[in-house]
């Protein structure tokens, strides 16, 4: 089956991850600071991360060159239009952008509600443009302290009607989940769906904390939860989903190969696994390649990836109307399953 020309949900891609490298180059010559590369092809050795790395913190550093073209308020809108229609080449039709609000607005100093607005133009022209549904999640990232996360979630707040989620983000091992119980608290109280990045780079210690302290209902991640039968047995009992990347999971060393991810695995024993880019900017890739390594090196079949997708589309936390009406357009290929193979 052509993978590309497959409606497609994606629900962990980070907008500030997904930057053109284009574009990259045009913003950083429209700030009167051009980059000594004048290609896409050239830029890419160093805005890029196409090979395995020490882990996920050195990945974290490459996007500091990146950051540095998040200058102006017709920057992220610009930034958030072309991130839909990249999902529209794509044929993704339902995807969660997620981004840093002190990440993404501070390079430019710009005030982080007039920023928002812009990003909230830029995406919703877009997703109107290419019958998209598109879900804006917020994150906290933790390594820039708790008057962030505060700020953060003040800001969630302010504009609870443009958000269909809280995320917190960054590096991991140095901020055991513990630390955010009443963030986040204060988070449900506002009525916003929590997700949490643990288990990309952290122990199953971590994810069994985040699911029992913070109650999520997707990890971003969450590859160690098919280390531990027990982190297992409660990630399934509390239907979190796992939002798994798999070649991010690769190259920030979640996983030592491809063929040890626990994705395949997982999803057959009835979790809620999907299939995402992460950063696809940053990786140089898009959902179809994540299918497509899913199916020629983690060993999913059709039914696999059609059980994937559903589960996108059930974990999603856009609202339910949306979902039901952009599955009945574009997700046909969902109502057709193959029959697997006796003893499967």
């Amino acid at each position: 089956m052509d993978l590309h020309a497959l409606a497609k949900a994606d629900l962990h891609r980070h907008l500030e991850g997904a930057v053109r490298l284009q574009t990259i180059l045009d913003l950083y010559r429209e700030a009167g600071e051009p980059l000594p590369e004048t290609t896409p092809e050239a830029l890419a050795p160093r805005a890029q991360v196409l090979e395995p790395m020490e882990g996920l913190e050195v990945v974290l550093d490459v996007l500091d060159l990146v950051r540095g073209s998040f200058r102006t308020y017709e920057a992220v809108e610009r930034i958030g239009y072309e991130a839909v229609e990249d999902l529209a080449l794509d044929q993704v039709r339902l995807a969660e952008l997620r981004f840093s609000p002190e990440f993404f607005f501070t390079p430019g100093a710009l005030d982080w509600d007039l920023a928002m607005e812009r990003v909230v133009s830029g995406v919703t022209r877009a997703a109107a443009e290419h019958d998209i549904a598109v879900g804006l999640i917020a994150i906290f990232s933790r390594d820039l302290g708790m008057d962030s996360g505060r700020r953060t979630v003040a800001f969630a707040e302010r504009h609870r009607e443009h958000l269909v989620g809280f995320d917190i983000a960054g590096d991991e091992m140095a901020y055991p989940p513990t630390l955010y119980v009443d963030l986040v608290d204060a988070v449900h109280e506002a009525g916003l769906p929590v997700t949490v990045h643990y288990g990309e780079s952290g122990p199953p210690a971590y994810a069994r904390d985040a699911i029992e302290l913070l109650r999520p209902r997707r990890l971003g991640h969450g590859v160690s939860v098919g280390l531990d039968p027990e982190v297992t047995a409660l990630a399934k009992d509390r239907r979190v989903g796992l939002d798994m990347c798999p070649t991010s999971n690769l190259r920030t060393r979640a996983v030592a190969s491809l063929a040890h991810h626990p994705a395949r695995r997982l999803l057959r024993e009835g979790l809620l696994v999907t299939v995402n880019t992460d950063d696809p900017g940053l990786f140089g890739i898009d959902l179809t390649h994540e299918l497509e390594v899913a199916r020629d090196e983690m060993g999913f079949d059709l039914e696999d990836l059609r059980h994937a997708t559903a589960n996108a589309l059930e974990t999603s936390f856009l609202p339910q109307g949306i979902k039901d009406g952009i599955r009945a357009r574009h997700f046909g290929w969902l109502d057709e399953p193959e029959p697997r193979a006796p003893g499967r």
